[in-house]
């Protein structure tokens, strides 16, 4: 097998600019989010929260790529060229799909399908230095030995716990939902003001309507389409649960990390703190924050979010912590401080693999809580704004019609039932993918 020990320089090339074009992605999808849309006069009706969700995960994906790349071992390859397959039908699709306003998906289109080619011809000299496909196969298959063995393994585990595979279905069956939210309930009702994730109204009767070829779902108080504010209201709920656990987890990794690597008066005061958040109920500290942030000029379902990242971080700081010093101490981390590594190469390549995955797992199971967070607050009246495609407000909405009149108790039972099952399914499928994924990357649980 031909080897090649010097890098080839047009793999650094491509490596380095995947890489920036990352960042520049990730850096957009950040800005989109905060700021808003950056072309109100020119797409009024931009889909900016799900744009920027969106941009931000193909930033995740390239920088992934450009990892595999720099690595130039065969495992790298194979993900590579998948990823790569994987980003060229995304940006092809979306614009496709969702119109022209999604065309900016495509500037990047021609370097991937560039490196595709490069990947995937006979000889592929740029990412191996003059080996054959068939050869980075074959060391493919040696590197993916023990690999395959313990994914095998994975798979019996999978195979024991079949609630895994439900709620995995589950939530699979939401993701579609929520992509394909445009087609089965399109926006450009004139009642929603060019906003999608209002719901459009039919009318101005108080009165409820019940399900209708019109209005699958009914209507509710107001004439608001309830199948309308539950499709897009899928959206909303991925958008707060992945949001908010992925702001709070990032909180709680950098302060978990610093208490627990560093130790004496830092880990005294980190701790303090948490402590401090800790102490309050965190409902009623979650309220505080809404009311403090929307008087600000916050965007309210924005509150809401960054109210409850406030709030939960604490707990994943504590479980990182207590890794972190069951870790710390173990001979493979004295052994790179012996060679001069520094500390954050260590905690990078050493402590942070080791400890993650309980606090990962926790993450999970953490989503089904954080939605009915953002619906409780949304039934106070501190949610997401009037109108709006959010399953909490939907209840607090329909509240007035839980109990028809004596002659037919249960006359607008779709007011509540149907976005209360829609609540139940979302948060029981991130439940049971909680738990199989507690099952199958719990170290302490996984050999059992």
């Amino acid at each position: 097998m031909k080897m090649q020990r010097e890098r080839p320089l047009g793999l650094t090339f491509l490596t380095v600019l995947e890489a920036v074009i990352s960042i520049m992605e990730l850096n957009i999808g950040i800005l989109m989010l905060v700021l808003g849309n950056p072309l109100p006069t020119v797409f009024p009706s931009l889909d900016v929260g799900f744009i920027s969700t969106v941009t931000i995960a193909l930033g995740i994906l390239d920088l992934i790529i450009a990892y595999y790349l720099w690595t130039g071992q065969a495992f790298g390859w194979m993900v590579s060229v998948a990823f790569l397959a994987i980003d060229v039908i995304a940006r092809i699709t979306l614009p496709l799909v969702y119109g022209t306003a999604w065309i900016v998906f495509a500037v990047c289109l021609e370097l991937d399908i560039i490196i595709l080619y490069h990947l995937t011809k006979p000889s592929i000299t740029l990412f191996f230095g003059g080996e054959t496909v068939r050869e980075v196969f074959e060391r493919f298959r040696i590197e993916m030995e023990p690999r395959m063995k313990e994914l095998r393994f994975t798979m019996k585990l999978v195979r024991k716990s079949p609630l895994s595979i439900v709620g995995a279905a589950m939530i699979l069956f939401f993701a579609i939902i929520a992509l394909a939210a445009p087609i089965l309930a399109p926006p450009g009702d004139i009642s929603q003001g060019g906003n999608p994730y209002m719901m459009p109204k039919d009318g101005i009767l108080l009165v409820p309507k019940p399900p209708s070829p019109k209005h699958p779902f009914g209507t509710m108080e107001g004439q608001y389409d309830i199948y309308y504010g539950c499709i897009w209201g899928v959206r909303t709920a991925f958008r707060i649960g992945l949001y908010v656990e992925a702001g709070g987890l990032a909180i709680g990794l950098i302060i978990g990390i610093l208490a627990a690597y560093y130790g004496g008066w830092i880990d005294e005061i980190l701790m303090r703190f948490t402590d401090v958040i800790l102490a309050f109920p965190g409902l009623i500290l979650c309220m505080a924050f809404v009311v403090i942030l929307i008087p600000m000029g916050m965007a309210r379902l924005d509150a809401v979010m960054l109210a409850i990242v406030l709030v939960g971080w604490p707990s994943y700081s504590r479980v990182i912590r207590g890794e972190i010093l069951r870790i710390k101490n173990e001979d493979y981390v004295e052994a790179a401080k012996s060679v001069g590594c520094s500390d954050l190469r260590i905690i990078v390549n050493h402590i942070l693999p080791n400890s993650i995955y309980p606090i990962l797992i926790m993450s999970t199971l953490s989503i089904g809580t954080t939605i009915l967070f953002a619906a409780a607050l949304s039934f106070l009246g501190l949610g997401a704004d009037p109108g709006t495609a959010d399953w909490g407000w939907i209840i607090a909405l329909s509240r007035n019609w839980i109990y028809g009149s004596p002659a037919n108790p249960y006359a607008n039972w779709y007011t509540f039932m149907i976005p209360g099952v829609f609540v139940s399914m979302f948060v029981l499928g991130w439940n049971l993918l909680g738990d199989a994924l507690r099952d199958i990357l719990d170290p302490t649980l996984r050999r059992k």
